[in-house]
């Protein structure tokens, strides 16, 4: 009986336990009003999410050095080919626009 009671509260307590350890950390500084000021006393609360948090992000972009070279040769060639701002601008769109395509190419590829 006293092992099913100790397995039941280990039960209800992990849940709790893991929530608190993935629990951010808060720092609270107080700033109390200055003498004679109107102003009330103030709190600033930071939260910080921790290393799990950059962990979980998948929007991180890595370009291969082959693919990154391909873009500064793009932008070379247009960038010298170009007579007129809005000549460069297209060129940029261009070569952004191709490595935008290798990028999802790359993704599929994962």
């Amino acid at each position: 009986m006293k092992k099913t009671a100790m397995l039941a509260a280990v039960c209800l307590v992990l849940p709790f336990t893991a929530a608190l350890a993935q629990a951010p950390a808060v720092q609270e500084f107080q700033f109390p009003s200055a003498p004679g000021s109107k102003s009330p006393p103030s709190t600033l609360r930071m939260t910080e999410g921790g290393a799990s948090g950059h962990a979980a992000f998948t929007g991180i972009v890595r370009d291969t050095p082959e693919s990154l070279g391909r873009y500064q040769r793009c932008r070379t060639v247009s960038d010298r080919a170009a007579i007129t701002n809005a000549d460069r601008e297209s060129g940029l769109m261009q070569c952004m626009k191709e490595l935008q395509m290798r990028r999802e190419q790359g993704a599929v590829a994962q």
